[in-house]
């Protein structure tokens, strides 16, 4: 399973109003991570920033990265766009289908003691890894009954659908694993897609 690295592009800035108009901005992150390192910038100009261009980057995540006493950062990262989750809408919901049906078998017969020999299992509180010794599928399922999509982890579900060859579709979706798989998690929520109907 490969891991996409991206070399973040810094932009030293003082306070908000030292930022470049928002299409400038804008086409700086469409390569990759953007971080805006702030010399001045108060913990609530930092919020209202982070809302700000979180509604005018509607295709973009934006976040704090580090905040101490010298300076904030804010990070820009283009993710997958609503267009193309929709787009793959079905093969999504056939992952998600498969990362819960998937949980269930594994936590069911690892409670039973009946874990067939070719997954390997490392218990860590709330979750249990499993990962396939032949194909590498990795599978990192909670304890707990899995309800809602709302309940899925992103990151989880990232490493799911990149292990899985047969999810390849959806797997290229996902470039940045935590923040792609949110953003899929998030859009499916908002078009009222619920576990029980998948």
């Amino acid at each position: 399973m490969s891991h996409t690295t991206y070399t973040p592009r810094f932009v030293d800035c003082q306070t908000a109003s030292d930022l470049c108009p928002i299409e400038q901005l804008r086409e700086q992150a469409e390569s990759g991570q953007l971080v805006l390192r702030f010399s001045a910038l108060s913990s609530n100009d930092s919020t209202a920033l982070i809302a700000r261009l979180s509604r005018e980057l509607s295709e973009h995540v934006v976040f704090q990265s580090r905040f101490d006493s010298d300076s904030q950062w804010i990070t820009i990262l283009p993710v997958v766009s609503q267009a193309r989750i929709l787009e793959h809408r079905e093969a999504i919901h056939q992952a998600m289908a498969a990362y819960i049906q998937t949980c269930t078998e594994l936590i069911g017969k690892y409670e039973a003691d009946a874990l067939p020999q070719e997954w390997t299992a490392d218990d860590h509180g709330e979750h249990c890894q499993f990962v396939h010794a032949s194909s590498g599928q990795t599978v990192e399922a909670p304890f707990g009954h899995l309800t809602h999509i709302d309940q899925i982890d992103p990151y989880f579900f990232a490493v799911f659908v990149k292990s899985t060859s047969e999810l390849k579709p959806v797997a290229e979706l996902i470039a940045h694993d935590f923040h792609d798989a949110a953003r899929i998690l998030e859009t499916m929520v908002t078009a009222s897609a619920n576990i029980s109907s998948i």
